[in-house]
């Protein structure tokens, strides 16, 4: 799957089920397991703020199949079903994912000193 930030480049982090851990200069092609299902991406870049995104499996059309054949067979299929469950296989990611990052703007604060009823603003 492709993983983009807007604006590029930026460095990003990613961690999942299983112990996944994967680090990427974005944008970059990568293979997540799917049974790392679901992945946090964290992605900084200078003069942007660390954003955090989750990117998530969905589940593949076979799940479907699979429970049908289940009450098809009266149970006999839950083997198969099983085995993509444990392995990851029922799920899928979507091909292109884009993580925004914000501008890292200094925020003013304002200050009032005790007994002051007048505030002031620094940072502006």
């Amino acid at each position: 799957m492709l993983i983009r930030t807007r604006p590029e480049p930026a460095r990003c982090a990613l961690s999942g089920q299983g112990g996944y851990r994967e680090t990427i200069d974005a944008p970059a092609t990568v293979a997540v397991p799917r049974s790392a299902a679901p992945v946090t991406v964290s992605c900084s870049a200078p003069g942007y703020r660390q954003t955090v995104a989750t990117l998530s499996a969905s589940a593949d059309g076979w799940v479907w199949g699979n429970s049908a054949l289940v009450i098809v067979t009266g149970g006999v299929a839950f083997l198969g079903m099983a085995v993509d469950e444990a392995t990851g296989s029922v799920w899928n990611y979507q091909p292109d994912f884009t993580v925004p990052l914000d501008e890292d703007k200094p925020r003013p604060l304002n200050l009032r000193q005790r007994g002051e009823a007048a505030s002031t603003k620094l940072g502006e």
